[in-house]
């Protein structure tokens, strides 16, 4: 599926929301982090931290979706590999 580029800004408008709002939350851990009772920090970080991984992946898959997909209207082709970039490729395989 190629992306418009209205989905594109929104996908990434959303994304970038997301992960404001969790560095904001992030922040007032930390300043009231070390006043909180140790339980209430465990609590915090059982929440949070399958939070942030869950909206990491949503960014790395967002990243490579747009990678392999790409913009509709724009050209995406790469040009053919030269024989050097296809031996290299065999060396690294």
């Amino acid at each position: 599926m190629k992306w418009t580029k209205e989905q594109l800004t929104e996908a990434s408008l959303s994304l970038v929301r997301m992960k404001s709002q969790l560095a904001m939350i992030e922040k007032k851990f930390k300043d009231k982090g070390i006043r909180m009772p140790f339980g209430e920090r465990m609590d915090f970080k059982k929440k949070y931290s399958p939070l942030k991984k869950k909206i990491d992946d949503m960014e790395n898959e967002f990243l490579l979706n747009v990678a392999g997909n790409g913009i509709e209207g724009e050209d995406n082709e790469e040009p053919p590999p030269t024989n050097k970039e296809q031996q290299t490729l065999k060396d690294t395989i």
